[in-house]
């Protein structure tokens, strides 16, 4: 090899080195300003206490709210969640459950809990309903409390779902909850203030906590519990990274990038006016929210979405590592399918923030940073072993990324333990210290590679939720 071949192909080598660092500094350099303005607005959040205090002196300012729940095969949890969500304090709400063609006994479960009886309704005419949705079977309503109605209906998938709920739906708030959550007793109080004091409020997000291990006493989280299960640990760690820290600066930039599909407050107006949820998405709530972004632009209207972080929701995750693949494969592709339905939307002066930065966020985090990764796991070392590049180089950038990676995980458990209800033991603490210190190696890894198994698949066109196991809450 002549020596200007040889300088052409270490320049080349060299370039795409750059490029690696290059991708992983902007995400580290975009997650450490995230840091900074979650630390900044949670200890703000803490004001928020006397508007609750005022709006429970006056509950008659407290707009009704419809909270929808599908449910597909949730046998194991369903009653719980629905006792939670009739354990709520709001004074003015009402509980819209659709059994979305569940192939177990989950309809059969709240039919004699709950005294069902079947109503008139009028779903299944189409010059009647604002959103298309599956047939619907039958209409229910609870003889044992009369908040609660169900839905029976033909498998369409969970947006298919919410969008028959939205169509039965009089309250012109609607709150979003998954079949498997318990409701915090206070929580849709708190999710309702951005409405109460900001009437151009047209959307809400709230957090989501892992309810594994936590003891449930009639739909009420009486004691919290971490996991022993590794699994499990590892998903408590990333939703306090993505609740207390990601969505806190995303909201306060004001370009929230998804309302989560887990516990989440919208107008049911404008949610029809949007065209209700996609349900060729499997990402349907980062659509959905998306949708709403593009619709204040489009309008030019002084509309406002917010992110109460103190409003709190408990979930179920999954605790066996098939399950969560199938997860996780599942969110990358509704990703990159929500990326691809708005890319034309990109770098668009019309759309400020969402052309100029949550659109190439999506790009950044969702396509170039996977492939970045795999290329700096497999390049980086080996172009260090032929002295390509500098070693000291490389082992510094691994770890700057892997410092920080500690460093926003353990600042959002310090958040989790002293600004929401949370941490009732040091072990608990400790623990999930540990963990941050070493899901860096192998979790991150298989992670990535879940990512490009969802690439794939939505390449082939092999769309589908795949099936959520679930196990009964502690009591």
């Amino acid at each position: 090899m002549n020596n200007d071949l040889y300088y052409a192909i270490k320049l080349c080598m060299e370039v795409l080195v750059i490029l690696i660092m290059i991708v992983g500094l902007l995400q580290v350099l975009i997650y450490f300003l995230q840091l900074i303005i979650s630390v900044y607005v949670l200890i703000k959040a803490r004001d928020n206490d006397k508007k609750i205090q005022n709006i429970k002196k006056n509950e008659g300012i407290l707009p009704a709210i419809s909270i929808i729940m599908p449910a597909y095969n949730e046998s194991v949890t369903i009653i719980d969640s629905i006792e939670s969500m009739l354990a709520t304090e709001y004074p003015n709400v009402d509980i819209i459950v659709i059994n979305d063609g569940s192939t177990d006994n989950t309809f059969q479960l709240i039919y004699d809990h709950f005294r069902l009886q079947e109503t008139a309704h009028h779903l299944n005419n189409v010059e009647q309903n604002h959103l298309s949705h599956a047939k619907i079977r039958g209409v229910y309503i609870s003889q044992k409390d009369s908040r609660l109605r169900v839905i029976d209906k033909v498998n369409g998938g969970k947006a298919d779902a919410h969008n028959a709920a939205i169509n039965l739906s009089q309250a012109p708030i609607v709150c979003l909850i998954d079949a498997d959550s318990i409701l915090e007793p206070d929580a849709l109080t708190k999710a309702v203030i951005p409405f109460i004091y900001s009437p151009k409020t047209i959307a809400v997000g709230g957090t989501v906590r892992v309810a594994n291990s936590c003891l449930i006493n009639k739909g009420v989280v009486t004691k919290i519990k971490l996991s022993r299960k590794y699994i499990v640990q590892l998903q408590a760690l990333e939703y306090m990274r993505s609740f207390l820290m990601a969505k806190v600066a995303w909201n306060h930039i004001k370009i929230l990038p998804i309302i989560s599909g887990a516990f989440g407050l919208f107008r049911r107006d404008l949610a029809i006016k949007i065209g209700g949820f996609s349900a060729d998405s499997v990402g349907e709530d980062f659509d959905f929210t998306v949708k709403l972004h593009k619709l204040i632009y489009d309008t030019k209207a002084n509309y406002k979405i917010e992110y109460v972080p103190t409003a709190v929701c408990w979930t179920q995750v999954p605790e066996k590592w098939k399950v969560l693949k199938n997860q996780r494969i599942r969110w990358h592709i509704g990703a990159l399918q929500t990326y691809l339905h708005f890319r034309e939307f990109t770098f668009k002066l019309k759309y400020k923030r969402l052309s100029f930065i949550l659109l190439p966020f999506s790009i950044l985090t969702d396509i170039l940073g996977p492939i970045a990764e795999l290329l700096g796991y497999i390049l980086l070392p080996l172009f260090c072993y032929f002295d390509v590049v500098d070693g000291n180089l490389i082992l510094s950038y691994f770890l700057l990324v892997i410092s920080y990676n500690i460093l926003i995980t353990s600042t959002a458990i310090a958040i989790d333990g002293l600004l929401l209800r949370g941490l009732d033991k040091i072990r608990y603490f400790v623990s999930l210290l540990f963990i941050s210190l070493i899901d860096n190696f192998g979790y991150r890894q298989i992670c990535l590679y879940w990512k490009f198994k969802g690439f794939f698949r939505l390449k082939k066109g092999k769309l589908s939720w795949g099936k959520m196991e679930r196990v009964k809450f502690d009591k």
